[in-house]
């Protein structure tokens, strides 16, 4: 009898671990990923930016691999290795030979959890983060959206931007960095996941023999210290900035992790502007009035929160128009319902989006590791077709009613 796609299991020490075998046509390429749940706003006051900095400092050297061990280890033989880190996960992950899966397997668990957080790397390693904070500050159209997070969340852990601050990295020691992951990179807290040709008896035995004897001392375990974030009063905020092109956000509180309705909300988002030349938005704002080469919807889940966002770039003189006929459309949202020509032709859209999204593997994947992570599961394909195919027109309205409110238009404006 043939094997399950998928095999899904738990260490004793508690790392959860999935496994994918694709078809034959898959060939000697895998890809695995080590997700922890920890990002940046489990940082304690003093430790702004420990999260990314950990990160790159993975990379530096283990108790048994050098720093340039730990890069070519497997970029030697063709492969791909990375790292990146949210507000809630950090994830290394990596690209590689089949062949390569065991070597691939104890490189990643070594680097997250043997690492040597050398200080001549952390003295580098804050300047590089510097270098990159102030490189932000020539990119307005990605800074918007982690100040606007900033002013929705303020005072909350979750409105730390994730790269930190000069003054907060300036001050960070190696005492920082190893109190963080002593007390986060937790076995318990830890989903590793492959897509592999290979069986998944000689998956798991890869499993044991290089993530099943990992543990952390019980005393630094530390409980999760998320609090959900307090809702600010609506906000218009314009900060004038030396840019060619003015930029603005316009967003929101949004359904969070645990919200069934979450689904709704990134539909919602996708068919205002999703990455689509028919979206409403991209109809009404470039195509119908030529005001913006470029509008985009977004949506972010939060374990306790979520943050809707729609983000346009325009010529100072096309921008209150262009905001107008934003506001306009999420209240089109409120008041009318799509009909069934509409509602199918978004539905068709935006099914064929997640298909065709769910063939680059490594993406499938890091995306299983994320639910598994937060719901101990993961909806399969039909099971995600069968979610999008039963959404009502009365359920969108219901959701736009209660997330695109005036009073949940927060608004940010570079100009």
């Amino acid at each position: 009898m043939a094997e399950p796609e998928f095999d899904i299991f738990t260490l004793p020490n508690g790392i959860r671990c999935i496994h994918r075998r694709p078809g034959a046509a898959a060939g000697r390429v895998a890809h695995i990923a080590l997700t922890v749940g920890a990002g940046t706003r489990d940082e304690k006051a003093d430790q702004h930016g420990v999260a990314h900095l950990v990160e790159h400092l993975l990379f530096k050297g283990t108790e048994r691999r050098s720093a340039y061990r730990v890069n070519s280890l497997l970029e030697n033989s063709g492969g791909e290795l990375n790292a990146f880190t949210t507000k809630e996960e950090t994830v290394i992950h990596a690209a590689l030979l089949r062949s390569e899966l065991a070597k691939g397997v104890d490189l990643l668990s070594d680097m997250a959890f043997h690492s040597r957080f050398d200080a001549r790397e952390l003295d580098k390693e804050r300047e590089v983060i510097i270098d990159e904070i102030n490189s932000y500050k020539d990119s307005p159209a990605e800074l918007i959206f982690d100040e606007f997070e900033e002013l929705l969340f303020a005072g909350s852990p979750l409105g730390r931007n994730i790269l930190g601050t000069p003054r907060n990295l300036k001050r960070a020691t190696r005492d920082q960095l190893v109190d963080y992951v002593e007390g986060h990179y937790r076995p318990d807290r830890v989903v590793f996941s492959a897509s592999a040709q290979l069986s998944h008896r000689r998956f798991r035995e890869v499993c044991e023999r290089y993530l099943g004897a990992l543990s952390v001392p019980a005393g630094r375990r530390e409980a999760s210290r998320r609090t959900p974030p307090e809702r600010q009063a609506r906000f218009d905020v314009v900060k004038h900035r030396n840019t060619y092109q003015t930029h603005c956000v316009i967003g929101g509180y949004g359904y969070d992790l645990q919200e069934g309705k979450r689904m709704l909300l990134a539909f919602l988002i996708n068919l205002l502007g999703g990455p689509f030349a028919g979206s409403r938005l991209n109809m009404q704002l470039r195509e119908r009035y030529g005001l913006t080469y470029n509008v985009e919807g977004g949506y972010v889940p939060y374990g306790d929160s979520g943050v809707y966002t729609i983000y346009l770039g325009c010529d100072r003189d096309n921008l209150d128009r262009s905001v107008a006929l934003v506001r306009r459309e999420l209240q089109r949202l409120r008041e009318e319902k799509l009909t069934t020509v509409q509602l199918a032709r978004a539905k068709r859209q935006f099914m064929g989006q997640l298909l065709l999204s769910s063939e680059n593997t490594e993406n499938l994947m890091l995306g299983i590791a994320k639910s598994i992570l937060v719901y101990n599961t993961f909806d399969s394909t039909a099971e995600i077709a069968a979610k999008i195919g039963a959404i009502t027109a009365d359920e969108l309205q219901e959701a736009a009613n209660e997330i695109f409110t005036e009073a949940n238009q927060y608004s940010l404006i570079y100009k």
